[in-house]
């Protein structure tokens, strides 16, 4: 079976075009010269518009002959072509019938070496959490890739696990949620670091709380210092009240040790007479120096 051309032969194709190119050529470059030296101006500007249209239409008749000779040429192989495909059509419906046959058998084969892969996979003993979707590698499925192959390299990645996992629970915090981040992904790297961002987020957290304390117990020295002296200035605002009320009250003060400790404590009891004034003034002094005073009984 062998396709033969009786016509046109190898020699036989057309191997040029002859016309005047270059007759043309000359006459039409020795125009188109003339035309560059030309400067039209508003008064000329209709002689302007009737050359460009005497040379569009010069160039539309070279462009229609050019499309003229070419369908001339093409009109043989167009009718070639078609006669080809015809066959070519006969030829494509046996093959792909073939075809569809090989990849049945293609598909068997497949789906027989994915069953081996994963007898092979539950034979070898990974991590409980690892699945064979987690380690499973497409070139597996070649034909030229051999079980033995795929033994070699699943033991290959079920030792450097082992490893890595071996590296997460030595990290020195949150070794146990890297731990179940690189059970998800099998990615050292992701696991690793979210360790470190969750230790990060626990020196912030830890420092905020700290901050949190301090401000809280700051807080609560100043409210305890604000009730402590508002006490005093109600407990000040009553004894002035009384020493008011009772102004001729006979008051016995007690001297506390105020320079050195081995001075005697000494009691003295007193009757004073004078203004409201000098009186109110008597009792801050002694207020002032740490006196203590009380009602003569």
């Amino acid at each position: 079976m062998e396709l033969r051309i009786m016509s046109p032969q190898e020699d036989g194709f057309v191997k040029e075009i002859q016309w005047n190119n270059e007759e043309l050529k000359q006459e039409i470059t020795a125009t188109m010269q003339e035309y560059k030296s030309l400067a039209f101006t508003a008064d000329n500007i209709k002689d302007a518009k009737v050359d460009r249209a005497k040379l569009n239409k010069l160039r539309t008749a070279f462009e229609d002959e050019r499309k003229k000779v070419k369908k001339l040429c093409m009109e043989p192989y167009n009718k070639f072509e078609r006669q080809v495909k015809e066959i070519i059509k006969l030829i494509d419906e046996p093959i792909a019938l073939i075809d569809s046959q090989i990849r049945e058998v293609d598909d068997q084969e497949r789906k027989q070496k994915q069953k081996d892969i994963q007898d092979l996979f539950s034979s070898i003993g990974f991590q409980p959490f690892v699945t064979l979707d987690m380690i499973f590698d497409n070139k597996w499925l070649n034909k030229t890739v051999s079980l033995s192959k795929i033994e070699e390299q699943m033991k290959s990645r079920m030792f450097q696990i082992g490893n890595e996992l071996e590296t997460i629970r030595k990290l020195p915090e949150f070794s146990f949620e890297a731990k179940e981040l690189y059970k998800r992904t099998l990615d050292l790297s992701k696991a690793i670091q979210e360790g470190q961002r969750l230790a990060e987020m626990q020196k912030r957290k830890l420092a905020y709380e700290a901050e949190q304390k301090a401000r809280a117990e700051e807080q609560k020295r100043q409210e305890e210092l604000r009730q402590k002296e508002a006490a005093q200035k109600v407990e000040a605002k009553k004894n002035q009240q009384t020493a008011v009320e009772t102004p001729k009250a006979e008051e016995k003060p007690t001297v506390e040790a105020a320079h050195q400790e081995s001075d005697p404590i000494m009691s003295i009891d007193f009757r004073a007479w004078g203004t409201r004034e000098q009186l109110m003034g008597i009792r801050q002094y002694m207020l002032d120096s740490n006196i203590k005073f009380g009602k003569v009984e």
